[in-house]
């Protein structure tokens, strides 16, 4: 899992605008129609199954399904929206 500066910084921006400094970001997965959907929220609720991980001061909570398909992916914020990139291996 990878978040460049310009998603760090979204997060930290759209964490401001809720009004609530203590939340963090959770992604967790739905079911699409073929492959899971990976989705996220602003929010200070986590299920006891999440990972948690802090990055650059942001609390971000990780169902284990979408901890599987975080671990292969970059995650950037341009032209006002995410994106993401799967992570190409080192060898």
């Amino acid at each position: 899992m990878k978040f460049t500066e310009n998603a760090l910084s979204k997060f930290k921006k759209l964490i401001f605008e809720s009004g609530d400094a203590s939340a963090g970001i959770r992604f967790f997965t739905t079911q699409g129609c073929c492959t899971p959907l990976l989705q996220m929220e602003i929010t200070n609720n986590h299920d006891s199954a999440d990972v948690v991980v802090e990055i650059d001061g942001i609390d971000f909570y990780i169902s284990p399904e979408a901890d599987k398909i975080l671990s292969e992916l970059s995650i950037d914020y341009n032209n006002g929206s995410f994106t993401s990139e799967r992570i190409k291996p080192n060898y």
